[in-house]
């Protein structure tokens, strides 16, 4: 194994993880910027790369492209973007360093079989990045199929509600009395499994981010969240 790290400390933790395990060796050690040097003199089967931030990891990698030794990086935070662009650039092992102890072994190992290592916070991003839109398929076609059991009226006033109207601005648009608006609304959370208004919106929100080719739920429109009614939205009254 080889290792990189800014400071000798650093480099030493690494080293004592490793050796601690009893069957992996290091070779070799240095700076980041070393890298050529650690991999061309003691020739590691995986680099591990201890980094202050995902932006560095990403530097060094950029700065070294190319054939080498499987590549590790540890680094102290992560972003969904920062998983994807080092996996692109090759990095065959992404741990954070609170989870290095625990998991810096296995992903040595894997890396080294020619497989990708990644610890649960990185791995779990990915997995969600592609089943995220297959479960927002499934929410959309599920609201869709109680939109359509609303009678023409009722989906009229879930129009308005979720444009944030208050039950008078209903009743004025529709031409209504206030009394049949509340009973429409009773009936639109009951046929929606729903308690209050946000609920009842987002439903209509789901179905239409569907149609419209989006990737997921729009996020609330704000004059459903600033109506000066706002607070009747959290409760389960109509």
């Amino acid at each position: 194994m080889g290792i990189l790290g800014h400071k000798s400390l650093e480099r030493a933790g690494v080293r004592q993880v490793l050796e601690d395990d009893g069957s992996l060796w290091v070779v070799g050690e240095g700076r980041p910027e070393q890298a050529p040097y650690v991999v061309r003199g003691s020739r590691p089967d995986v680099l591990v790369a201890s980094h202050d931030s995902p932006e560095d990891a990403l530097r060094a990698v950029r700065s070294h492209p190319g054939p080498g030794p499987a590549r590790i990086v540890l680094v102290s935070r992560l972003s969904e973007q920062a998983t994807r662009l080092l996996l692109r650039h090759d990095v065959r092992g992404i741990l954070l360093r609170a989870d290095t102890v625990r998991h810096l072994p296995w992903a040595v190992r894997a890396a080294a079989a020619g497989s990708v290592a990644l610890a649960p916070a990185p791995a779990a991003t990915l997995v969600d990045t592609f089943v995220r839109p297959g479960r927002f398929a499934e929410e959309a076609a599920a609201a869709r199929t109680l939109l359509n059991a609303l009678s023409r009226r009722e989906r009229e006033i879930l129009e308005l509600l979720a444009e944030g109207a208050s039950n008078a601005a209903v009743a004025g648009r529709l031409g209504i009395s206030g009394h049949t608006v509340k009973d429409h609304i009773r009936a639109i959370y009951a046929k929606l499994g729903v308690r209050n208004r946000i609920q009842a919106a987002r439903v209509l929100w789901q179905a239409q981010a569907q149609a419209q080719g989006q990737a997921r739920p729009p996020d609330l429109p704000a004059a459903a969240l600033e109506h000066p009614d706002a607070r009747e939205y959290a409760t389960t009254r109509p």
